[in-house]
């Protein structure tokens, strides 16, 4: 005959408040992504090439007993670039230039002896445009001369020319005033990017040569 079980044993106990929390976050998802989901951390991004300006700064240094205007048109063909030559200082020797001459056009005259760079207006571009280059120079004695280049510039000393380079220059035939009303402006194909012509062989029109009187010494007191 079975005996009967005590009534402790025949109960279930109830899980306790703290048990079932227990069991209740075990069971829960974890909050966030886990590890090794989209939220990884994305490569950066690398320029392997820079984007290319439209124009560029150069400051360009010309050694002593060097043709400074054939050095430019050099670096010129090698960057397949045109420049605008800003200013320039240093010092150069026997400087050729073209004369203001009606009954002989083309003309040139040698200065001798070492002269230093006030100003410098250049630019070398790929054909069909002319290139050009002009200087103002100060004597030893105080004398002003200039005009445009028609020889070697030979540098006495180190010379540092300042120019801007631009690629792919537009070339623009502009009309007359009488017939731009009766033509429609139209626009030449872009000249594209290269090396130029030799800045000697290219024709100026109206060269001149600019003189100013030798300074005086100051009177006396």
């Amino acid at each position: 005959m079975l005996s009967k079980l005590p009534h402790q044993q025949q109960q279930q106990h109830p899980l306790s408040s703290s048990a079932a929390a227990s069991m209740e976050s075990s069971v829960r998802r974890p909050r966030g992504r886990p590890p090794g989901s989209k939220n990884k951390p994305k490569p950066p991004v690398l320029l392997t090439q820079e984007p290319s300006s439209m124009m560029s700064p150069y400051i360009l240094q010309v050694p002593s007993g060097n043709d400074v205007v054939e050095a430019i048109n050099r670096f010129c063909r090698r960057k397949g670039i045109g420049v605008c030559v800003l200013s320039g200082s240093g010092s150069v020797a026997n400087v050729t230039l073209r004369q203001p001459s009606p009954a002989a056009p083309g003309s040139t005259i040698t200065f001798h002896g070492k002269f230093d760079l006030l100003s410098v207006s250049a630019a070398f571009l790929p054909p069909p445009v002319s290139n050009f280059f002009t200087v103002s120079l100060a004597g030893p004695q105080g004398q002003i001369i200039g005009g445009f280049v028609a020889g070697p510039l030979v540098s006495a000393g180190t010379v540092y020319v300042v120019a801007a380079s631009f690629n792919n220059p537009s070339y623009h035939r502009l009309p007359a005033a009488s017939a731009e009303s009766k033509e429609e402006e139209g626009q030449s194909p872009p000249v594209s990017g290269g090396g130029g012509e030799s800045m000697y062989s290219c024709h100026m029109g109206g060269s001149d040569v600019l003189w100013a009187p030798t300074a005086r010494a100051p009177p006396p007191y």
